[in-house]
This record gives structure tokens, sequence and C-alpha cells, in this order.
């Protein structure tokens, strides 16, 4: 069962991370005690008396051994998710009441080898008997003492466990006691340790799961253990560096590459972080893979910052190198940081906040360290960004643009796209590439979402479709608005507060998005439609999805991102954008070409059968009052 258990974690890669290999040593001092308590008990018939006497006190001194360790294994364990540990190894007030005992638990069992006082094994009548001495009531003093003291380790960190984890650690106690109790009644059984191997079987399905601990992608420690290492550490006062190395180009490998191709980079990214891990002394250090790209090294203990430094210099040297893969050669850029813990940050939160900005914070193939970084205008609006969000709900801080779109069939702008801007008071205009995607993080993008629906609900009951001489506007959906259970029947009660036809919205999602939630985005789809509503898939070409899966869904209209727009500049890349833009016009889709900057591309694309431009070109974004006297004047 323990053999089992410990084969599947490291067919699961769950031998990386400090707690994991913790666990896993637990395991094998089990193991051996097993094995070691069988061997002392075998029947040895044909072997000479003496011999069976002298072959059982070994295999029986070593069992004793293993069994005093048994408990001062499973209090690491439980010091190391309460972040105790290493000041249990410097503090005295931690370190003297667990190693004092400790060291004494081990003292008494050496002691046995010249005294035999613990147990002992004598020739009587042609057979070998098994004698408690009368130091055995000494020996399980110290495991009930051990016992006690992990019980109270276990209390310390039940606050940071769920009902599930806290009942199931606390039941290892229970099942080992009765185990204990029946084995000295009866001691041919030996159930003591099969009661240990079943509380390490309890631990590992209900404790050390490996869908929350393990990212499958690279083999690395998730976000999970992350998070939680990262308030242990800040809890128990300890050191530590973390260095956080993002791949900035992530979302073009993934426009690259397949799904598959790409996953592999992201492994050959975390296999160059493993290597580098052992090579030169880096004290304690575990790695984990937290989300789009980024990755983190934490090291604690004694280290050398200055060896940190060197590591990350070597590893930004193996990224610049670039990886090959299925004929891929892919040039990864990674920003590398290493943040000192306390004396650079100094709570959970702030440092979190930090991981999300270092793409933006740090350029590129030059590695820094957190005491080096400029703390301008930019890095203050990143790391207050969620605060900034919450103060422009509560305070409406968020105003609607309109960017006019130009039909080249009809020579006229028959609509536009509804774009939301914010503005703070300390930062002023605050770009949607930043607030954005912090929205989505935090869930605050739902409010926000909610927002430009009603708000060009109430515009366009102010200036009908007609009246501004367009056939509808156009308003984004996030991944997580489409997600919600409610949202075809909210669009619906809006539309209805403001005497709104479903025509008169378009409404656009991201190929990403729907890629990320098919099902469930497209069961929105199909009942919005049903209602009259039409979308556009936004940023065709940013994501990984084919276009015969993007047609899947009920769109009318496909954008362009402006990636692909961009290679219209590029002659040689003519050839496969055309190719792109026949494909999609073959299945009925008419296509918008977002990011027009110049008359020779708008041509170009106009040339291919587009149907749309939308770009600085044509218009740049405008407020609602300025929409309106623009669109009028054309009418004019």
């Amino acid at each position: 069962m323990l053999l089992a258990i410990l084969v599947s974690m490291f067919l699961r890669k769950m031998h990386r991370g400090r707690l994991n290999r913790a666990f896993i040593q637990l395991g094998v001092i089990l193991i051996l005690s097993c094995v070691f308590d069988i061997l002392r008990a075998l029947p040895y018939t044909g072997t000479a008396l003496e011999l069976s006497v002298l072959f059982r006190f070994v295999m029986g001194y070593i069992f004793i051994f293993l069994r005093a360790v048994q408990l001062p294994a499973l209090i690491r364990i439980y010091a190391i998710m309460s972040g105790s540990w290493s000041r249990m190894k410097s503090d005295p007030k931690l370190a003297i009441p667990y190693f004092g005992p400790f060291a004494a638990y081990l003292a008494l069992c050496y002691s046995n080898f010249f005294t035999q006082r613990i147990f002992s094994f004598v020739l009587s009548d042609d057979a070998v008997y098994y004698v408690r001495g009368d130091l055995m009531t000494v020996y399980d003093y110290f495991g009930f003492y051990f016992m006690i003291f992990s019980l109270v380790q276990l209390f310390v960190i039940r606050k940071r466990l769920s009902v599930e984890k806290f009942l199931s650690m606390l039941l290892v106690y229970p099942v080992n006691v009765t185990a204990i109790l029946i084995q000295d009644v009866y001691p041919e059984l030996m159930t003591a340790m099969f009661g240990a191997s079943l509380s390490m079987l309890i631990l590992a399905f209900f404790v050390f799961r490996p869908d929350e601990s393990i990212d499958l992608e690279t083999g690395l420690s998730s976000f999970i253990p992350f998070d939680n290492d990262v308030e242990n550490i800040i809890l128990s006062k300890r050191n530590a560096i973390i260095v956080f190395a993002k791949i900035s180009n992530d979302s073009e490998i993934r426009s690259l590459t397949d799904i598959r191709i790409y996953r592999k980079i992201l492994r050959l990214v975390g296999d160059a972080l493993v290597k580098e891990r052992y090579k030169g002394l880096l004290a304690s250090t575990d790695l984990y893979y937290l989300r789009s790209g980024l990755y983190a090294m934490m090291v604690q203990g004694r280290f050398d910052r200055n060896l940190v430094i060197k590591q990350m210099e070597k590893l930004n040297r193996r990224y610049e190198d670039g990886f090959s893969e299925d004929g891929f050669d892919l040039q990864v850029e990674m920003c590398l940081c290493a943040v000192d813990i306390p004396a650079d940050i100094s709570n959970k939160e702030d440092l979190l906040k930090f991981s999300e900005r270092v793409q933006n914070l740090i350029e590129p193939g030059k590695p820094v360290v957190y005491s080096e970084l400029s703390f301008d205008r930019e890095f203050a609006l990143l790391n207050s960004i969620d605060s900034i969000i919450e103060d422009a709900i509560r305070h409406e801080r968020f105003e609607m643009y309109y960017q006019p779109i130009y039909s080249l069939r009809e020579k006229k702008y028959n609509c536009a796209e509804a774009l939301i801007r914010l503005n703070s008071e300390e930062f002023g205009s605050v770009p949607p590439d930043v607030f954005i995607p912090a929205a989505e993080k935090t869930g605050r993008i739902v409010n926000i979402g909610d927002f430009v629906i009603k708000d060009v609900c109430r515009f366009l009951s102010e200036h009908s479709p007609k009246e501004l001489g367009v056939d509808y506007i156009e308003v984004n959906l996030s991944i997580i608005q489409c997600m919600q259970v409610d949202m075809a029947e909210k669009i619906k009660r809006y539309m209805k507060e403001y005497k709104i036809e479903p025509d008169w919205i378009n409404f656009e999602i991201t190929e990403t998005a729907a890629d990320g939630a098919y099902e469930r985005v497209l069961e929105t789809m199909n009942e919005m439609s049903s209602q009259g509503v039409r979308f556009s898939l936004d940023d065709y070409g940013s994501g990984y999805s084919n276009l015969h899966r993007v047609m899947s869904f009920p769109y009318k209209v496909i954008k362009l991102d402006k990636t692909l727009t961009d290679e219209a500049s590029d002659p040689s890349k003519r050839r496969i954008l055309g190719e792109a833009i026949n494909l999609i016009k073959s299945m009925g889709a008419h296509i918008v070409v977002e990011g027009v900057e110049s008359k020779e591309v708008s041509d170009w694309f106009e040339a291919q059968g587009c149907d749309f431009i939308q770009g600085f070109y044509y218009a740049r974004p405008m407020s609602e009052a300025d929409y309106v006297e623009f669109m009028g004047n054309i009418k004019s």
C-alpha cells in the first residue's frame, strides 16, 4: 500500500516541493519500518537458533530506530505547512521541545544495543522469544510525547486547512492509537504498521492531492502551494528570495503554435528552471508555475544573494538561446526579477499584485532585483490598479467612447465600437490594456461589463441608430460575462428597460474567450441569438483556435486582430493573410479589419474584399458628445 502511494506520487510528479519531499520521506520511513518489522518476526526454520537470535535482534534494533523517527517526521510536515520549520531549527524556544526529546529518544534506542533494556530476543527450549525490557515503557512515553506534540501542531495550522483536510489529518490519531493497542494485546497481529500505512493512505487521498499542488502542463508546483508557502514565510518572519520569470511574448507564442506545442514550450521553460536550481548551492529552492507563462523560484534558508542573481543571469542566457520543438524555432523573451522577502515586500497581497505586473515593469532580457526598479508613475499605477478599479466602480469614474467603423461597400460609417475609459483622480486616464486584465483577474469585469451594456443602452435610447445614421453599436463581452448563467436574461432586461431593439447592439467576443469556455459561451450565444441579438468575433488571430471551430459559434462578423493587420505592410506575408481572408469569406462571415492606420493598408484590404475598416486612418475613438457631433456633420 505504501509503495503504491509513493510510486503514484512519482508518476504524478509530486516529488517536487519541500512539503511533498517531506511526505515522501515519511513514506520511505514507514516502508522500511514495515520491512524490518516483518523481518524481525518471520519464522526461521532450518537456521541455527543462535544466528536467528542475532538476526532478529539486528532487525528489531533498526525497527525501533525507524519507529522513533516516524512521529518527528510527521511533526516536520506540520511545521512546514505552518511555516515554522525554519524557526524550529533556529529558535531555542521551539527547537528544545522538539530536538531535545528527539535526541533523547534516539539515544535511548542506541542504548538498547548495549543494555537490551528496551527489548531483546532470548533462546529458550529450542525457540526464540521476544522480550520487552523495563525501558520499553519509557520508549512508549517518548512516542506518546511526540504524538501529543504533533497533535498540538495540527491545531496550530487548523485555520489554514479546509474542514476536509483537518478532519482527515485528525483521523490519523485514532487510527494509529487503535492499531497500537490491538498489537499490544495481540503482538502477533502486527497492526501498528498497518495503522501507519492506512494513515499515509488517508493523507495521500485527502491532504496531498496532485490536482491542487501540481501544474500538469509543467510538472511544477502550482499557484495553491505557492500562495500557502508565501503566507507561511511572511507569518513566520523568515527571509527568502523569490525570482519571478515571466514569458513576455507568451501570447505571441500561443498565436504561432497549437496548444500541444505551446504546452511543450511551457515545460521546456520550466525544465530550464529545474536544471539551474541544481547548479550551485541555492539553499532550499522550490519551483512553481503560477499562470499564463509566469514562473516563480523560491529560495529559503542560508543563501547567497549574489549567487541567486548569477543564477538569474544564467537562466536569461539559456532563454535567449530559444527552443526548438516539432519544427518550430521559438525565441522566448523572459522578464526576470528577484524580490527579497521581507526587505522588498512584506505582505502576500502586495507580492501577488507585483507578480501580475512583472511583464509591464521589466524589460525582457534584462534580469533585475526589485530594489533596482524605478518607482515611477507606471509602477505606482500598476501596483494600485485594483484599488483604482474599486474607486472607479464606487464613484462612477468610467466613460464610454465610440470609434466609428467604415463600410467599404456602402462608403459610409455604418456602425461604431463602444470603448470604455477610466479616469482616476490620482493618475488621470488609465489605459484599457491595464485595467481590463486586472478587472478580469479580480472578477470586477462583471461590474464594468454591466456598466458598459447599460450605458450603451442608455445612449441608444437617447440617440437611436436611425438618428445617428448607423445600423448598430458594437459592445465587448468578456469571458467571465459569457460564463454567467443569467447573462442572456440580464441583457434582455437592460434592453427592455431602455426600450432598445435587439439588433441595435452587436456583441463582440474575443477568440481566446470563446475557446476557453466553449460549451458555456456557445449556450449563452445561442440563447441570445434566439432573441435577435447578433455577435462578432473580436481579435481573430490573437489565439490558437482554428476557423472551423470558431464558425461553430453564431458569428455574423469576424474582426481581424491588429497583429494580422500589421502583416499587410509586409509583402512577403500578404499571400498567407489573403488566404485566411478568403477562407473566412467562404464561410459566409463579414470581415472587419482593426488597427488600420494608412491608406495603403486600407486599399489592400479593400482589394481583398473585406467589408469594414476600423482604425485611426478613418476615425479615432471619441467621447459620446463628439461622436454624436461627428455623425451629425457627416449626415449634413
